[in-house]
């Protein structure tokens, strides 16, 4: 055959994009400038996603001038000029340069500097505390270009505050992808499952109901904030890996299709080059890599941590950009539930997982002749499972919640009669019981220890007599629109010292039940407008079983300080 006839044109050498599918052996005829300018092509390494509005059906006029303007590369949200109150509204941010006051004895900056420049050059290392060659170096290399967020991300990043809303109403109908149905149609993907392990089952939304449509998945689990368990059970690693992928299987997660378990830390980095190296050797070269999982479990954070861990030289060519791609692909990350609002695409080059042979193989024309795109790691919007409890706090209890440092377990003992409230979202208690209850705790609400019949009258039992006082405590107070379980949990204690089992609630933590008691019976009360056996779990066997230490704490005060 003539090699100028099966050889690909050499405008194709020019393809080298994503979001294009692999075109092999194209005919000359369609192998065109023509034809590929019609395909709108977009040049690789380019960050930005293709612009997409809420509203994808009619294309009206702000909906194109939306597209024009493109997506926040902090949350992924499609830029808007029109409300305020809505993701993505692009403000225009005024620097305010402050003038700095004058003062008689002091030199200004011009002649600061002139007096410097006369100085030799060991006495300007003295004054300046760093090398002149590094000083300019640095004022030759350009200087990063500040981002385009959207209000929402700019508020979070610099005032801790959020601009719109976080119920999770208001994240449906601004997300633009609220599920992760999209994955059935995936051949054979490469997922990263982003868990939080002191929110288990909760935390993992239908993620086991969805790879169970598509059996070719292959799963990466990461069991993130690592660093919110007590020092004393992170050393027993594989005992919480096989508790996990035991727990998992009972939900229905095929275990074949789990590749690992990685236990990992965002906020603190723990296991991220542990996770990187796993998904490098697993991926393939058409491998795209998805992060999925529930709001609040760190995905951003995550992706942050990746960027950390660019691998590179440590000279100041090196460190310069690492610093730009730090700083081009950084994700908005808060406390808040559902801070990322569309898919953000972070290209796996920017991560350093592009082996040489890859980036080898895409260069050479001859040898591949088809055109290659590159390949992402996709963080996607959290799963909104709005039967978490914390989607009942407000902001500022929200980011007390998911903030809060490592757990230290607290142990209280419970008498029949007696009621464990976790303020202001759950109510325990305790009906019968042969022994005394031992309850191990390991949330972030503070708890109130307490006779039942002296709770609110909306809280207290219909067949026993009621003594009321008044109760100043406003958490308490709210507690009002608790309502019991239609069931009667029932409990057999089976050591003195190890838990039996974990009341799990979803989004604010779980207590472990420690003691030999026979038949136990506990009255659960939960928020009103919660599904209760969705929100409730008990677990068997516990999670962390060993953290009872035969101390208990005698309760005073509101509990605020248990939690410090």
């Amino acid at each position: 055959m003539n090699k100028s006839v099966s050889r690909i044109p050499a405008v194709l050498k020019q393809c080298r994009v994503r979001g294009f599918p692999q075109i092999r052996q194209l005919p000359r005829t369609l192998a065109t400038p023509a034809f590929i300018a019609s395909r709108q092509i977009v040049k690789a390494g380019s960050f930005h996603l293709q612009s997409r509005s809420w509203n994808s059906t009619l294309a009206t006029k702000e909906s194109t001038a939306n597209a024009a303007l493109g997506d926040c590369p902090g949350c992924g949200a499609p830029f808007q000029q029109a409300d305020p109150a809505k993701p993505g509204y692009l403000a225009d941010r005024k620097k305010n340069v402050s003038s700095m006051k004058k003062q008689s004895k002091s030199m200004s900056n011009e002649d600061y500097k002139a007096a410097l420049a006369n100085l030799d050059l060991e006495t300007r290392e003295l004054l300046e505390g760093k090398e002149i060659e590094e000083e300019e170096n640095a004022k030759e290399a350009p200087a990063h270009k500040e981002r385009n967020v959207c209000q929402r991300c700019y508020t979070l990043q610099h005032h801790n505050s959020t601009s719109t809303e976080s119920s999770p109403e208001f994240l449906r109908a601004s997300q633009q992808y609220g599920s992760l149905d999209f994955l059935k149609t995936k051949q054979d993907p490469l997922i990263v499952a982003v868990f939080d392990v002191t929110d288990l089952p909760a935390s993992l939304g239908n993620l086991p109901q969805l790879i169970a449509k598509n059996p070719g998945a292959r799963i990466f689990l990461a069991a993130n904030k690592m660093d919110i368990l007590p020092a004393s059970a992170r050393k027993h690693e594989q005992r919480i890996r096989d508790w996990i992928v035991q727990h998992v299987k009972g939900l229905g997660l095929p275990t074949n299709q789990i590749l690992s378990v990685t236990l990992i830390s965002a906020k603190k980095g723990w296991g991220i080059p542990v996770l990187m190296r796993k998904i490098d050797r697993e991926r393939r070269p058409t491998d795209d890599v998805y992060l999925v999982g529930c709001t609040n479990v760190g995905k951003s954070a995550l992706v942050n941590q990746f960027m950390s861990q660019i691998r590179g030289t440590l000279d100041a060519e090196g460190r310069r950009i690492k610093s730009q791609l730090k700083a081009q692909y950084k994700i908005t990350s808060s406390a808040i539930p559902g801070t990322t609002m569309g898919t953000i695409k972070v290209p796996l080059y920017a991560l350093g997982m592009d082996s040489a042979e890859e980036a080898e193989n895409r260069d050479d024309w001859e040898k591949r002749r088809y055109a290659t795109r590159n390949r992402y790691l996709i963080d996607t919007p959290g799963v909104i499972n709005d039967q978490q409890l914390i989607h009942q706090l407000g902001y500022n209890d929200q980011k007390k919640v998911v903030g809060q440092k490592e757990i230290n377990p607290v142990t209280f003992k419970l008498e029949p009669g007696k009621s464990l409230l976790l303020k202001p979202l759950v109510r325990i208690d305790l009906l019968e019981s042969s022994k005394p209850v031992m309850f191990t705790m390991f949330s972030g609400l503070a708890p109130h220890l307490t006779n039942t019949e002296k709770l609110p009258p909306a809280h207290a039992l219909e067949d026993k007599p009621t003594n009321i006082r008044p109760v100043k405590d406003e958490s308490i107070l709210r507690m009002n629109s608790l309502v019991p379980m239609d069931e009667v949990i029932r409990v057999q204690g089976i050591h003195r010292s190890q838990a039996s089992v974990d009341f799990s609630f979803a989004g604010v933590g779980w207590v472990s039940l420690t003691g030999e008691f026979d038949n136990a019976k506990f009255r659960v009360w939960l928020p009103k407008d919660v599904k209760p056996y969705e929100v409730f779990q008990m677990r068997d066997p516990p999670f962390l079983p060993f953290e009872y230490k035969g101390s208990i704490r005698k309760f005073f005060g509101s509990g605020e300080r248990t939690r410090k």
